[in-house]
């Protein structure tokens, strides 16, 4: 039997209990932060290889609305062109897909405007599935590399970027889609 200071007595082992439950919270609170690293991958510095203002960089993908497939190339933009990067695992893509896929039902009938949703390294059947599961219309290229999205920047997603008709970009959000800009 432990022996207490008779006016710590009742205290100790609540206090002992209450120090076990904060250390748990606190790993779970790491873990948890860990588990976002969907959002920050294994690179020690974030590179952003464009800003606003810049030209979007040349590049040409196969896309696929679900029904047909055809060549999207960031030299032939004809209106606004929302380019999303996005992983189907990554949570923070998992809540904006679903808000840019409104946002593509609400602007695909505006002269000229075009989305397309680019994989980060992730291939056809993944993402493939996660369309149909979530209903999602935007037209998508499933990526296997990096290749597309080292041309924008070395980490974080999702990542989208808004584009002039003149190639140049107007707007980039962050790990989170800003629907009210």
């Amino acid at each position: 039997m432990t022996m207490y200071p008779h006016a710590f007595a009742p205290l100790c082992p609540r206090m002992e209990r209450l120090r076990i439950v904060q250390c748990a919270i606190a790993i779970l609170s790491v873990l948890l932060l860990a588990g976002c690293s969907s959002v920050i991958d294994d690179d020690d510095e974030v590179v952003e290889r464009v800003h606003v203002g810049d030209k979007v960089p040349s590049f040409s993908v196969t896309i696929t609305d679900g029904t047909e497939t055809r060549t999207f190339s960031s030299s032939q933009l004809t209106g606004e062109t929302v380019i999303v990067f996005f992983n189907t695992w990554c949570s923070d893509c998992q809540r904006d897909l679903p808000l840019l896929n409104d946002y593509y039902l609400q602007h695909k009938d505006d002269h000229g405007f075009q989305m397309v949703a680019i994989s980060r390294a992730e291939g056809v059947a993944s993402v493939s599935d996660f369309w149909k599961t979530n209903n999602l219309q935007i037209p998508y290229s499933a990526q296997d590399d990096r290749r597309i999205y080292d041309l924008f920047a070395s980490s974080i997603i999702p990542r989208i970027y808004f584009v002039s008709p003149q190639g140049i970009i107007t707007r980039i959000d962050i790990e989170h889609f800003d629907s009210g800009k």
